[in-house]
Formats: C-alpha cells, sequence, structure tokens
C-alpha cells in the first residue's frame, strides 16, 4: 500500500512510520522542517517538507496519485503555553480540514485521524458547572478537527477512520507526558507527587500502538471508532505503583499530594476491542516491561 503520514518526526508519528516500512508499504513521510536532525532516521521512502500551513497545497506539492490511506498525527502546541492559544490550536483545525480536503486530489482513499482521549474529557467537562482550564482548548480543537474533518472528508469521497489514543509512551519519547517525566525523575533520585490516582486510566507501548495504527490502512472499517489502549483499563494508582516497581524500586511516591480536579471517565463508553476484533492485533509488550524498556533507553542518556 502507498500512505502518507503527517508527524513523521514526531514520537507517535515516526513509530508509525517504522511499521508501516518494514511491514512492506511504501511510505510518504510529511515532515515541517527540512533536513532537521530529528527528521534524519524517519524509516520512509519519501521524506516531503510541507510545513502545516501549506497543507492546502499538498496535491500540487506531492505528484504522486493513488494513495491508499492518509494518517494525521501533526499538530502544533501539544504543550506548554501554545496548548491555551486558540489561534494555535483554530490553525490546527483549519489545517487538518485541508488535509481532508486534499486527500480528494490526491486520489487518497481513506484518512485515519489520531484523536484523544482528551476530547471525551473535553465533552464531559463541558456538561458540568466547573470552570474549564485554559489548557482545554487543545482537547476541545482536536474535538473540533475530529468533527470537522470527518465532514470534509465525507465532501470528497475519502473514507474517515477515527483512533482515539489512550496514553502512548516507551522508547523514543522526549515529551512533558506523565509516564517519561516520571521515570525521569524517579531515576534521579527526585521525587514524584501524584493525585490519589483513583480514575481509570489506561497505557499502550509506543510499538504495540504503531502496529495497532499499521493495521487501520488495510484492515479497518470506514467510519468506525478504534480505540488504541491496551484492553485493560485500570486505575491510575495502579500503573503509577507498577512504573515506580519497575523502573525505581522502593523509592517513594507522593499518592494524594496534588488535588484531581479533573475528570473521570468511564471508559466503558470505549470499544477497547475494536482494533483486535478487526485486525487481530493487540497488546504484546506489557507495562512493566514497558516501562523497562523505558528506563534502559533513558539511562543510555536520551
Amino acid at each position: 500500500m502507498k500512505v502518507i503520514v503527517t508527524g513523521a518526526s514526531g514520537f507517535v508519528g515516526k513509530a508509525v512510520c517504522d511499521e508501516l516500512s518494514r511491514s512492506g508499504h511504501e511510505v510518504t513521510a510529511l515532515v515541517r522542517v527540512a533536513g532537521a536532525e530529528k527528521c534524519r532516521d524517519i524509516n520512509a521512502a519519501h521524506k516531503v517538507t510541507c510545513p502545516m500551513s501549506d497543507y492546502g497545497q499538498l496535491g500540487e506539492i506531492i505528484e504522486e496519485r493513488g494513495f491508499d490511506a492518509l494518517y494525521h498525527f501533526a499538530w502544533e502546541g501539544t504543550s506548554g503555553d501554545a496548548r491555551s492559544n486558540y489561534e494555535v490550536q483554530t490553525g490546527n483545525i483549519a489545517a487538518s480540514c485541508r488535509l481532508a480536503e486534499q486527500c480528494g486530489k490526491l486520489g487518497c482513499k481513506r484518512f485515519i485521524y489520531a484523536a484523544s482521549i482528551m476530547e471525551y474529557e473535553a465533552a464531559a467537562l463541558m456538561e458540568t458547572d466547573k470552570t474549564p482550564p485554559p489548557s482545554m482548548l487543545y482537547s476541545s480543537a482536536k474535538l473540533a478537527a475530529d468533527y470537522m474533518t470527518r465532514s470534509v472528508a465525507a465532501a470528497n469521497n475519502v473514507e474517515y477512520i477515527r483512533a482515539v489514543i489512550s496514553n502512548i509512551y516507551g522508547v523514543g519519547e522526549k515529551s512533558p507526558r506523565l509516564i517519561n517525566t516520571s521515570i525521569r525523575k524517579l531515576l534521579n533520585g527526585e521525587h514524584c507527587s501524584f493525585t490519589s490516582g483513583e480514575q481509570m486510566y489506561d497505557f499502550i507501548y509506543i510499538t504495540d500502538a504503531a502496529k495497532m495504527f499499521a493495521a487501520l490502512a488495510g484492515k479497518g472499517k470506514p467510519s468506525k471508532t478504534y480505540y488504541i489502549g491496551s484492553r485493560e483499563p485500570r486505575k491510575l494508582k495502579d500503573f503509577l505503583v507498577e512504573m515506580r516497581d519497575a523502573a525505581a524500586p522502593g523509592a517513594d511516591i507522593g499518592l494524594g499530594e496534588i488535588p484531581s480536579g479533573g475528570i473521570s471517565l468511564d471508559y466503558g463508553i470505549f470499544d477497547t476491542d475494536s482494533v483486535y476484533d478487526d485486525t487481530g492485533i493487540g497488546q504484546e509488550v506489557s507495562f512493566r516491561e514497558g516501562i523497562i524498556r523505558t528506563a534502559e533507553w533513558i539511562k543510555e542518556g536520551n
């Protein structure tokens, strides 16, 4: 198959490129900056420089036609102050819509959108009387882009598949997200403070997530939502204790030291078996093994 991957230099995008290429597919990786250091080891047949602002010209930038699928991972402002910047976040929505429109011009059969579990958190919070934090702009934009790109894809006769990411972690991640940050602190002997961790959570190791995404290009069903996770959500505190035991046995972690003011999702709303049922791909790397692999990689100076 011939596929396009946006955000190909990112943690998840790069892993998906690697899995697709290893499986024999012809991958065109979209990168925002030409020659950037982190782009050099992307495993793809073609690397095309195209900032998100130019997604509306993708049909002219890429001369080939007849793609089987486009994976959309690229997103500006996933962390830091930009997460709360409405101009940045609405720019992501517009870029996603242009991309779905360009799929039609590229002869691309399906659009695979990397959705986030945070979309559900945003929707649930807005049904309460709680005041949303500024960072909710990111989650709200992801939700809006999800709805809008699905509509644009339909208008251009492009199949739409929604893949909801729970929490992906593992070797290669350098973001300030929970698992990566916590392991680094534990290995440095720093104290980690958390909420009580009573809310339900889920994690999936990067190579497992990449295999799930890769399988959707050929085996995913149009207009269906797929859950990218372990199929066995647990209380967050259970994951945190297991992470501590695998990365730094005996270390003290501060469960309950941070107040919990967020939304606790009922994971019963997700079809956690959807990917396995349609593709046969499931979790291969246990959470403990994934933490051990990640900790060893960090110890090597990454």
